[in-house]
């Protein structure tokens, strides 16, 4: 009998434990193990670039910084593992709840009488375990890659929170969408498949987002530069992960990254130098020439350090303008600002000096050449 009892409680105890304590243990193996490497690589591209900048390791990656966001996250998975864990014990109780009915509490039926809500409420406890495991795993797998690539910053822990709050609450959405019709055959066969919903809601909760701002798209007003123009989508060689990287250092469109400081950008995110000043060299020319962008492209001309490694002439832009289809003052005005614009020639100038053959083959020599005696 003791067995019976014991056995389960124990594993549910460890399941909360490992849940719970994946967080700080992730924190504190980067801190212990894996911020040298990333201090080593840091100053590694600024003496490429010779650049001197204050900015140092410690100032982004000190325990002290890990503590606040690291607890958050610990918490939110705690009490979740916890309440899900053992909600058995409690959830046959429950008759209405304003949290898990939504908008079915209080309800009356026909005759007056409070309608019982425990099947719903019963569908959103599912709904929101399943939301929170698909939120967890992808926050643990996001760590452990990250890890591996000397990548985690302080901020990381909030957004694996907040990540989580806001898949549960867009499956709990869903999940009273669906609970509202189900008198519909239709909409009772995708409720069978609610569990996988909930599951990938809380994988990708930004696209789920997404789907349900297009299902309403008549409450939002669309942002058409920002959201298209100006999207980063219009970057070459820059995938989801990469964008959705970018903004968790408040970088979400061509603006923000032509902007960015390379080396903020350098010290927070994994990208390397030349890779960071390709995307910020191409998203200066996104914003320079908006939705015309995309006509320079097909002439050869992908960023700004394409105006910037030969001089043009007004014969040489006049004959780009007329390739591209695009007017010539029109060109003439983004080659001024581009040329007046010392921070691309910093830029170009930096780029050259990174991972180039000269650059390392001086710095091997200088590491294995031994000093000479006098004579």
């Amino acid at each position: 009998m003791f067995l019976s009892v014991s056995i389960p409680l124990i594993a549910k105890i460890i399941f909360i434990l490992v849940i719970g304590g994946f967080m700080p243990l992730s924190a504190m193996t980067f801190l212990t193990v894996m911020k040298r490497k990333k201090k080593k690589e840091f100053e590694k591209a600024l003496k490429e670039m010779s650049i001197s900048s204050k900015r140092n390791v410690e100032d982004v990656y000190s325990a002290g910084n890990f503590f606040l966001p690291v607890t958050f996250v610990t918490l939110i998975c705690l009490l979740a593992v916890t309440y899900f864990s053992f909600a058995d014990g409690f959830a046959g109780g429950m008759k209405d709840n304003l949290w898990l009915a939504g908008p079915f509490f209080g309800g009356t039926d026909a005759a007056g009488q409070p309608i019982n809500n425990t099947g719903i409420i019963a569908q959103s406890m599912g709904v929101l375990a399943m939301a929170f495991m698909g939120g967890f795993l992808w926050a643990a797998q996001n760590i452990i890659v990250r890890l591996i690539a000397n990548d985690i910053a302080p901020n990381v822990y909030y957004s694996a929170g907040i990540r989580i709050i806001l898949a549960s609450v867009i499956a709990l959405i869903l999940s009273f969408i669906i609970g509202s019709e189900s008198g519909n055959d239709n909409v009772f066969s995708f409720r069978s498949s609610l569990g996988a919903i909930s599951f990938i809601t809380g994988m990708f909760p930004e696209r789920v987002l997404t789907y349900l701002i297009n299902l309403y798209k008549r409450f939002f007003s669309p942002d058409k530069l920002n959201e298209e123009i100006l999207s980063l989508y219009h970057i070459e060689g820059m995938s989801l992960q990469h964008r959705e990287r970018l903004a968790e250092v408040s970088i979400d469109n061509a603006q923000n990254l032509a902007t960015a400081s390379l080396t903020k950008l350098l010290l927070e995110t994994p990208f390397g130098a030349r890779q960071l000043i390709d995307w910020i060299g191409q998203a200066k020319l996104i914003c320079y020439a908006k939705d015309q962008v995309g006509t320079l492209r097909e002439v050869g001309i992908r960023s700004v350090f394409d105006f910037v490694k030969v001089p043009q002439t007004k014969e040489s832009l006049s004959e780009i303008a007329e390739s591209a289809k695009m007017s010539y003052p029109f060109l003439q005005i983004i080659y001024d600002q581009i040329t007046n614009d010392r921070g691309i020639r910093a830029l170009y100038s930096f780029m050259s000096g990174v991972n180039t053959p000269n650059a390392e083959s001086k710095e091997e020599q200088t590491t294995t050449e031994s000093p000479k005696k006098p004579t």
